[in-house]
């Protein structure tokens, strides 16, 4: 057989000479062709012997495709998850919750947007937060337990919290407590002395109680950890100072500059944010208006000491059935004047200071004011109490405001706080939530750590938040105060607005009362008395005339919302809150959820025998909880 022949054939094949062939596939051409021009095998063979080999090619292909990769082999597939010390410790912080839809994380919700959120993407972005199986503080039967449950970091690390705010609502002193990883190594152990020998392996009460003070002590190498059986064994300790992770740093650096650790130390093992704490103060800020602060301090010292507020929050009656809370002390603030109410019982000698005061006040002989009253004048309110029901803060303000406008009395606070009497809640808003602050967590056995170089970045960033507001609030002051002495308006048109007002306002009472309700010409008289000698007059002194004849304001009523505001005018008639339509009582609630059947509420009857009847517990029991709990703390010093 030629040369050219035989380059025919085995082109016919699939073993030609040109092409980017393998070595392997060049060899084989080279026998073949041998073969086929020494006429040892014929070409039908030779057909069938190399489709054989394809054949057999591919399936090999296809079966590595099939196999999985092969890892790279460490040496570390046998070792063990390695074990993180972990410290309880408690987190003091504050965040503005404007652009928040509350504290507390709805866990499995992709569009959650809490702070609690926030703070565990920070802990893990730091690696502040192990696993149960890096956990050093579990023991080997929790570790299995977590692991059969698959069990979250979260969970794991015990979290408890201090309060729950609301979508939108602030805290100053918000208090966490959780385990986290810290900066000494599980083996660490002590340097007693000057020899090189280590002493014990550390405990929790050898640690550094903050980020400051410096602990010097043994560990291992690092490289020690890539070694095996003896040679890891034999491997000395080294001598290190070492300090504990700067926490308040460390996650200052990651959250958004809304959130802002404040300080930390560790406590102990049984310590609840939640159960240690014993007081609470929230504070809710707000102008002062046309409002009569005395009254409304009057109304807050009807409500100290122990009552039942069912009528003054928002009844979760799956979660809560003991609506009996107790009011510590209050305070009714403003730049001339801070009205303090108590629960303990004031001696004669403080109540004759205090109407010697109120007496020197009315009649001017008392001490210089540092201004007198404005209606631009930030006050606020401070409540202190044990704890705090769902709402509870916002409605007590909102009753309050009433109160100060002179739309109900201070005794209103009491017909609400006798529940026999009225067991059902009378229907009113809520007090908007962008005022309230939760302003401090008390605990009798805790001492927060802080350094000054976090304290000093915090401030930095407060300092930013502040000018940013204070600059807008001179804006729009600075064009009040402008249209008011710039801006004139004829005294026609004052009286058209004024009349057209009382008119509709006649109209809405006629129509409550069901009575016809006649003009007295009062509105006409008091608009005589106040004409002016010319036909315009300012703004400002429009807006005075207007005030004083109708009792109506240029502004929204004080802790109302943006939605709230939609639905009042200058016309609007208040409706005294005892002849408003009453809710369903707490009875009423409770029963229909144990006759609930549909699929939605018999799920509600499930939250409520889990979490009420279930957990019921006797007044000593709950007590001696409680106790127990109070004791519990720790301190950075």
């Amino acid at each position: 057989m030629s040369a050219a022949n035989t380059d025919n054939i085995l082109s016919q094949i699939g073993l030609g000479s040109g092409g980017k062939d393998s070595s392997a596939s060049v060899d084989a051409s080279r026998v073949l062709r041998h073969l086929l021009e020494s006429g040892k095998v014929s070409v039908s063979d030779a057909k069938e012997a190399v489709q054989a080999a394809a054949a057999a090619a591919k399936n090999q292909s296809a079966q590595r495709k099939q196999e999985p990769k092969k890892v790279k082999d460490t040496g570390r597939a046998d070792q063990p998850i390695e074990k993180q010390r972990t410290r309880h410790i408690a987190l003091q912080f504050s965040y503005d919750g404007t652009d928040y839809s509350g504290f507390a994380q709805n866990v499995g919700k992709e569009c959650d947007n809490s702070v609690e959120r926030e703070l565990f993407a920070a802990l893990e972005k730091t690696r502040l937060l192990v696993s149960p199986e890096e956990h050093g503080m579990l023991t080997e039967s929790e570790v299995e337990e977590a692991e059969n449950a698959q069990m979250p970091k979260r969970t794991a690390s015990k979290y408890s919290r201090c309060g729950r705010t609301d979508k939108g609502v602030h805290a100053n002193g918000q208090v966490v407590a959780l385990y986290l990883k810290s900066a000494f190594p599980l083996l660490a152990r002590n340097a007693e002395s000057d020899d090189d020998e280590p002493g014990d392996v550390l405990g929790e009460e050898s640690l550094p109680k903050n980020s400051l003070d410096c602990l010097e002590c043994f560990v291992q190498p690092r490289n020690n950890k890539k070694k095996k059986g003896k040679a890891a064994a034999s491997t000395t300790y080294q001598r290190k100072t070492m300090n504990e992770y700067d926490y308040c740093k460390t996650l200052n650096n990651v959250l958004p500059p809304s959130i802002r650790i404040l300080g930390w130390c560790p406590v102990s093992s049984e310590f609840s944010a939640r159960f240690s704490c014993s007081r609470r103060t929230y504070r809710y800020f707000f102008p002062r208006r046309n409002l009569n602060l005395a009254r409304m301090a009057k109304g807050l010292e009807y409500m100290m000491g122990r009552n039942d507020f069912r009528n003054l929050c928002k009844m979760n009656c799956e979660q809560v059935s003991n609506f009996e809370r107790v009011l510590v002390e209050g305070k009714v603030v403003s730049p001339q004047r801070v009205y303090s109410v108590s629960s303990t019982p004031k001696s004669q000698e403080e109540k004759d200071a205090e109407s010697n005061a109120r007496y020197l006040e009315e009649e001017g002989l008392g001490a210089p004011r540092s201004s007198p009253p404005s209606a631009r004048d930030m006050c606020h309110i401070e409540i202190v109490g044990q704890a705090f029901l769902w709402h509870q803060i916002r409605c007590i303000m909102s009753i309050l405001f009433h109160i100060g406008r002179g739309q109900e009395k201070s005794e209103l606070v009491k017909e609400l706080l006798d529940v026999k009497t009225n067991p059902a809640k009378p229907s009113y808003d809520l007090a908007s939530e962008a005022a309230l602050v939760l302003q401090d967590c008390t605990f009798g056995q805790l001492q927060m750590g802080r350094t000054v170089r976090n304290l000093w970045d915090v401030q930095k960033t407060l300092e930013q938040r502040w000018e940013k507001h204070a600059i807008a609030s001179e804006r729009a002051k600075n064009a009040l105060d402008s249209m008011k002495d710039e801006t004139e308006v004829r005294w026609t048109d004052v009286v058209d607005f004024v009349e057209q007002i009382d008119k509709e306002r006649r109209r809405k009472i006629q129509k409550r009362s069901k009575q016809l309700v006649h003009d007295d010409g009062e509105v006409k008289r008091a608009l005589a008395a106040k004409c002016t000698q010319t036909s315009t007059l300012t703004w400002g002194a429009a807006v005075e005339i207007i005030q004083n004849v109708l009792g109506v304001f240029p502004y929204p009523p004080n802790g109302s919302s943006e939605s709230q505001q939609k639905g009042l005018t200058e016309s609007s008639v208040h409706v005294p809150l005892m002849d408003r339509a009453k809710g369903t009582t707490y009875e009423e609630k409770v029963q229909s959820i144990l006759e609930s059947s549909k699929d939605k509420s018999s799920k509600r009857k499930m939250r409520y025998e889990e979490n009420i009847v279930k957990k019921r517990k006797t007044a000593e029991e709950d007590k001696a909880f409680y106790d127990h709990k109070l004791q519990q703390g720790g301190s950075s010093v």
